[in-house]
């Protein structure tokens, strides 16, 4: 697991990886004005798009030539998305549109004046469409979806018509599965059919707290996905040892399902939440917790983890200032940057100590730096008290770092100033070398 930018740590990961990955499966930002870009905004969305495109490419350097990519996506962004992948790893490696239906769905969602929306779709691409490994799934007849089930209202009827408990277990046993096939190949429509059985998370927690549910500010967490999912993708693409790759690991339903499955695997999340919600589930799941697919796996417990961090540089300072909360604080940073930070080489440093002076009580225009952005608005009338100014320095310091040195660069690493321990040197220096 590794916390950090997943673009800088998808391209640490080549020179170890390249062409060793077997799966991928993300389940990236939809762009739907809910997460961390705003959907409708065609500069936004061409943002997202290029967001997109640069790790998809990294990814693809990573993916073995018998390997795949499943992208889980809503209806936003997924159309651009499939003609971004078919550039990408090639139309001809375009293997399936999966629809999953997300399953039952009441409250505001049906007060929509349209069709309620009720699915995702996850793009399944292959490095290779010569070479790929896949292996036919069928749902066996013990997970069948009930064609009925046993509800309160329908047991006093057996019991109306003196039926016991056992005889009314065997007609039950028999509607749902005695008189039903062996087994149902897997369509590209999954929970669609009367043999499907494969609702989200979230649709379960809409009737009761589901016990796979993760809980993250007290709610349900963003978009978490349900293991069995990932337990169908994982079996149908890989083998025992295989490694498999998610580059924005969220709660970690990948990570958790791959080690319960017996695969190698490798989760980025620059989100803090890693620490106490990704890193503190897989250590539950070594532990040998009973949630999710454990018990379907007969899961007993076992296996370890490896937790890193990118050395954040410039990042932490961009963090500083996004969390400032007045121009007092915002000095304070800026006195660190001058110290400590890697600013832009076009930055006027004389002119951005006059903005941040300590006898500054307006913000000057951005064209007094020569930045050359459309993020910061000019505003030379307010004081440095408006949100608005403060919005805009906070803006200001963001673009004097230099962005290319967020984290520190592995050549750096004997540098006395990073003060970096002996034993960090050494993990670094064994996982990017020549070691098998």
């Amino acid at each position: 697991m590794i916390k950090g930018n997943n673009l800088i740590a998808l391209h640490s990961l080549k020179k170890r990886y390249r062409g060793k990955v077997k799966l991928i499966y993300i389940d990236p930002p939809y762009n739907t004005g809910n997460d961390s870009f705003n959907y409708n905004d065609r500069f936004n969305h061409s943002v997202w798009l290029t967001f997109m495109k640069n790790r998809l490419e990294v990814a693809r350097e990573l993916l073995r030539e018998d390997g795949v990519i499943y992208v889980n996506m809503d209806y936003n962004e997924v159309h651009y998305l499939k003609v971004l992948m078919d550039e990408i790893f090639g139309r001809e490696n375009f293997q399936r549109e999966i629809i999953w239906r997300m399953g039952f769905v009441s409250g505001y969602k049906t007060a929509v004046k349209n069709f309620i929306r009720n699915h995702d779709t996850i793009l399944f691409y292959s490095k290779n469409s010569n070479t790929m490994d896949f292996h036919k799934i069928y749902i066996e007849n013990k997970d069948f979806k009930p064609q009925v089930s046993l509800n309160l209202n329908l047991k006093r009827k057996f019991n109306e018509h003196g039926l016991n408990d056992e005889q009314i277990n065997d007609i039950m046993d028999f509607i749902n599965h005695k008189s039903r096939g062996e087994r149902y190949p897997l369509e590209d429509t999954w929970n669609c059919n009367k043999w499907d059985n494969l609702e989200s998370v979230a649709i379960k927690n809409s009737v009761s707290l589901d016990p796979e549910t993760i809980i993250f500010n007290d709610k349900n967490f963003a978009g978490q996905k349900p293991e069995k999912l990932l337990q169908r993708i994982i079996e149908s693409s890989t083998n025992e040892n295989d490694i498999v790759l998610d580059f924005f690991a969220g709660s970690g339903t990948t990570l958790a399902v791959a080690h319960k499955m017996k695969r190698r695997y490798i989760g980025i999340e620059q989100m803090d939440y890693i620490q106490n919600i990704t890193l503190e589930r897989l250590k539950k799941v070594i532990d040998g917790e009973q949630g999710g697919v454990s018990k379907a796996l007969n899961w007993q417990g076992g296996g370890s983890v490896i937790y890193a961090e990118l050395m954040p540089l410039n990042a932490v300072f961009k963090e500083k200032i996004e969390n400032a909360t007045n121009m007092d604080e915002l000095r304070q940073i800026f006195k660190e940057l001058k110290q400590k930070a890697f600013l832009e080489y076009s930055v006027d440093r004389d002119k951005l100590c006059a903005i941040f002076s300590e006898a500054q009580t307006t913000c000057k225009d951005k064209e007094s730096l020569n930045l050359n952005s459309n993020e910061i608005v000019t505003s030379a009338t307010h004081t440095c008290n408006d949100d608005l100014v403060l919005n805009e320095a906070k803006g200001l310091l963001k673009l004097a770092l230099d962005s290319t040195m967020d984290y520190v660069l592995l050549g750096d690493i004997d540098d006395i100033a990073y003060e970096i321990d002996t034993e960090t040197k050494a993990f670094n220096k064994a996982f990017y070398g020549d070691k098998k």
